[in-house]
């Protein structure tokens, strides 16, 4: 391979994961170095490790050490200013977000500052275009109408989860049917759920230069409470002070080893683990999300202070700390002997399978909550009560189990027609 950047793709069925890889014999420069700032009160400030702005006043930010889109609560408030916050970091996490977008909007993963998810586009094996939203529910990517003239009456199949987008649709039918009654139509139209036939067809890929940019921004995040400081971090601030695409990344995809020694089986994690190592001379970080994409990061070489450690994990489900160990132990003491196999690696598969197990049955409990709760809250409309109501009049319990059990039969049909797992 020619170029400054190796890039190797794994490829497995519908799904990508690409792996950029920097190396570790190159030397990079130092970071200039300034004069220290100091407050107007005389005491020393903190200075931006991104640029010389001291972190005093409006210039400090919370930093998310995890990005929030995807589960990151923790902040740190003496690492970055809030214009490289904004200019860099900001755009540098957006590219995270999108590329691990599907595993937190199926996998309800708590935003560090609240708000949705947004929609993702995606799209069945079928060649079906969808949108999945934040509440389980796929949409159409673009509302779809049907008409079929039956001499006597037109049927009209409209596939919308919007209603004004459906009477929209109705009158403009009605338009290229002049004798069609739209009062009528509106007045006998039925609505029922659909559930997928064929299963989505997945793209996925992390890393790169943008998300790259990110997770090694992780690292010395969490790095910056240790006391360690920017000088003994060039090569990853090399890195993200560098805007070319063709920066020398400073990080591998890594699966040479196992660093967890108490992985979890049954629940997702994100990880963000930095060590000092004097005997190496190195100070290295590992991050991992979504329990398996993993970057091992070569922060700074040329490292002579005490030894140290530090790792911050989460739970992005249900916003716990998490209690993860990371053994760098396991790291070849030669960062060039690591080598980016021609294709996935066991453990990587494994980790993958792993993962899509775990969000597929926290998205299949959602999906069976969502239904569950339409269906009541349809069913209290159909027999004329409030749909927050809490209870139903005795006399109404049988109409309404009726009606309940009617919204709901299209998520059992859905459930018998799945083969077993």
């Amino acid at each position: 391979m020619s170029g400054k950047r190796d890039t190797e793709e794994f490829k497995i069925a519908a799904v990508k994961q690409v792996a950029e890889r920097g190396h570790s014999a190159n030397e990079v420069a130092t970071r200039p170095g300034g004069t220290e700032n100091t407050c107007p009160t005389g005491d020393s400030a903190d200075e931006c490790w991104l640029c010389p702005r001291p972190l005093i006043g409006e210039n400090v930010t919370g930093e998310h050490v995890i990005p929030m889109a995807i589960g990151g609560h923790k902040e740190v408030s003496k690492f970055i200013c809030r214009t490289c916050n904004s200019e860099r970091g900001a755009r540098w996490e957006a590219e995270v977000a999108r590329q691990f977008l599907w595993f937190s909007s199926a996998a309800a993963v708590k935003r560090g500052r609240g708000g949705k998810h947004p929609d993702l586009k995606v799209q069945t094996a079928s060649g079906e275009k969808l949108r999945l939203q934040s509440d389980t529910v796929l949409v159409p990517d673009e509302p779809e109408v049907k008409v079929n003239d039956l001499g006597n009456k037109l049927e009209i199949t409209i596939r919308t989860n919007n209603p004004k987008t459906a009477r929209n649709l109705i009158n403009r039918v009605a338009r290229d049917h002049p004798g069609f009654d739209v009062l009528g139509g509106l007045r006998e139209m039925s609505t029922e759920d659909s559930y997928l036939d064929s299963p989505l067809a997945l793209s996925f890929r992390y890393g790169g230069p943008e998300a790259g940019r990110s997770m090694v921004k992780s690292c010395l995040a969490l790095l910056s409470e240790t006391g360690a400081k920017p000088k003994d971090c060039a090569r990853a601030l090399t890195y993200l002070e560098d805007p070319s695409p063709d920066a020398l990344p400073p990080f591998w995809v890594f699966f040479d080893a196992d660093l967890i020694t108490n992985r979890p089986q049954d629940h997702l994690f994100h990880c963000v683990s930095v060590v000092g190592q004097p005997k190496h001379r190195r100070i290295l970080g590992y991050v991992e999300f979504f329990n398996f994409a993993r970057i091992l990061v070569l922060i700074g070489e040329g490292y002579e202070g005490e030894a140290f450690q530090a790792t911050y994990a989460i739970d992005p489900v249900d916003a716990r700390v998490a209690d993860i160990t990371v053994d760098f132990d396991r790291v070849p003491p030669r960062l060039d002997d690591i080598r980016m196999p021609k294709e996935p690696p066991q453990m990587f598969l494994d980790a993958f399978q792993t993962t899509g197990r775990i969000v597929s049955a926290i998205s299949r409990d959602r999906v069976r909550a969502h239904a569950v709760s339409k269906a009541a809250t349809d069913a209290l409309r159909a027999v004329g009560l409030d749909p927050t109501a809490e209870d139903v009049p005795a006399e109404l319990k049988d109409q309404w189990l009726n009606e309940f059990l009617d919204q709901l039969r299209p998520y059992i049909r859905s459930q018998l027609k799945r083969a077993p797992e």
